[in-house]
């Protein structure tokens, strides 16, 4: 009888207490029957006794750092599935564990510390001779770990999801031409597993699937013309009619099914890796369609990190302190949203609307605010260290103690901005237009810049703002 072989990639290096206790833990077993070792490894080995064994290499370059050869003897009667061993690892080496999934090797389950999960899409670039070099090139959800992988639905992931087609299965060889009709509907009626995202062009072959199926229609079996009447019915009742509109299709020269759409449409977002802070935005999408309804949501204090939510209508929301770290806000409009406090760390919100939204607090770190329209927003203590703000608007909105150090405000425009603010040398201001209000304080000048002095500083740095004479000055909020 065989053992139980299990392969896993880690993204920081690991430890091999780490890797003890959690094998112990995932296979409910004493530490003292795991045996770790770098691989090749062979004086001290304890193979006469362990239950479980672990060969570990370090990866010296490359998006991923530890890779496990994880091995159960026979004796382990009852060994995890490999899901459950990803996530001890992940949990106690605190770091992202990826494990194969639907037999493609370049897409991974990855399980987090956080006990979460999502997808991503990697290769081996063989660029360091002796050892792997694993590229992350793709993850369905923002992570840290990989700050270069693109953000996408990865496709793949949900094929690696296959859904229950029943119906298809009894029919056999006949009813080969349903399954993937039945496959569409049972992923719709489930919630559009596994991430509440599936492709357009993947809906949109599914619909070519059913053209075959009408063109079928008169040569199919009665069984198989049976299934198909339960199953669009099915369809019906989980898509609206939109008159094609979603997909482009003319209801004059098109069957009825192409003029129907999803009623909750899975490729307008991408969800985050928190269930909690995915349920919200699912609710919302499911109750207000993918842009949402003016009005607001209430998210604050939740983890949205690495979430794609372009384009969507949050204005008016309450999003206080919510973590929005390395999330896609590509022309997302927070009209009139509370973001006091929130993390914007490394997200995307060029030409976002953040018209009379408050930011106050907010952390801007590295964020793109390229376009974006920022007009009588409030910034009170905002640290916007490195944020990219070119072309941006910023029309009457309230700077006070922001930190700007790094920031890129080339082509912004101002209008007789409150502009108590911290600078430095490598703030560019080229082309930063219209009339703002110091002082503004630079790190080792013993005096704040107004008047002349800061003008000065602006035209010695490519901006042609005026500075405005002082007018009463104006008191900080409380807070």
């Amino acid at each position: 009888m065989n053992g139980t072989a299990y392969g896993f990639l880690t993204a920081a290096p690991p430890t091999p207490d780490g890797l003890t206790r959690a094998l112990a833990e995932a296979f409910a077993i004493p530490a003292a029957r795991v045996d770790v070792a770098p691989a090749g490894t062979v004086d001290g080995r304890t193979w006469d006794t362990a239950l479980v064994t672990c060969d570990y290499d370090l990866l010296r370059a490359g998006d991923l750092r530890g890779m496990l050869d994880v091995y159960a003897v026979p004796a382990v009667t009852a060994p995890p599935a490999p899901e459950e061993v990803a996530a001890a690892l992940a949990r106690e080496l605190a770091t992202p564990v990826l494990v194969e999934c639907g037999g493609q090797p370049w897409i991974r389950k990855v399980f987090l510390p956080q006990g979460w999960t999502t997808y991503a899409a990697m290769e081996d670039l063989d660029l360091a001779g002796d050892q792997p070099w694993f590229r992350v090139y793709a993850t369905q959800t923002g992570l840290a770990a990989f700050p270069e992988a693109e953000v996408e639905g990865l496709p793949e992931a949900v094929r690696a999801v296959p859904p229950a087609t029943p119906l298809t299965d009894g029919l056999g060889e006949p009813g080969t031409l349903l399954r993937p009709w039945e496959a569409l509907v049972s992923r719709m009626a489930a919630g559009w597993p596994p991430a509440r995202w599936y492709d357009p062009d993947m809906y949109r072959a599914d619909l070519e699937a059913r053209d075959r199926l009408e063109a079928a229609l008169p040569t199919l079996p009665a069984p198989v013309r049976t299934a198909l009447t339960t199953l669009d019915t099915r369809f019906r009742e989980l898509t609206v009619d939109d008159a094609g509109e979603e997909l482009g299709a003319d209801p004059s020269t098109t069957p009825w099914y192409r003029h129907r759409r999803p009623a909750v449409l899975p490729w307008r977002v991408l969800l985050p890796a928190d269930p909690e802070a995915a349920d919200w935005l699912w609710k919302w999408v499911t109750e207000n369609g993918p842009q949402g309804i003016p009005g607001g949501v209430d998210l604050s204090s939740l983890d949205l990190s690495g979430a794609d939510l372009s384009g969507a209508d949050l204005s008016c929301s309450l999003l206080s302190t919510a973590d929005l770290t390395r999330t896609r806000l590509t022309g997302t409009d927070f009209y009139r949203s509370h973001l006091q406090g929130a993390d914007l760390t490394g997200a995307d919100a060029t030409g976002a609307c953040f018209v009379r939204a408050d930011l106050d607090g907010a952390v801007l770190r590295g964020t793109t605010l390229d376009g974006a329209d920022l007009t009588r927003a409030d910034l009170y203590g905002a640290d916007a260290r490195g944020a990219t703000l070119r072309g941006a608007r910023l029309l009457g909105a309230t700077l006070l103690h922001a930190d700007l150090r790094g920031a890129d405000l080339t082509g912004a425009r101002l209008g007789e901005n409150p502009f108590e603010v911290t600078l430095d040398d490598t703030t560019t201001v080229t082309g930063l237009t219209g009339t703002l209000q110091g002082p503004v304080t630079l790190p080792d000048t013993p005096h704040p810049l107004t008047g002349p002095a800061l003008e000065h500083w602006l035209r010695t740095h490519g901006s042609p703002a005026e500075v405005a004479p002082p007018r009463r000055r104006q008191q900080p909020k409380c807070r």
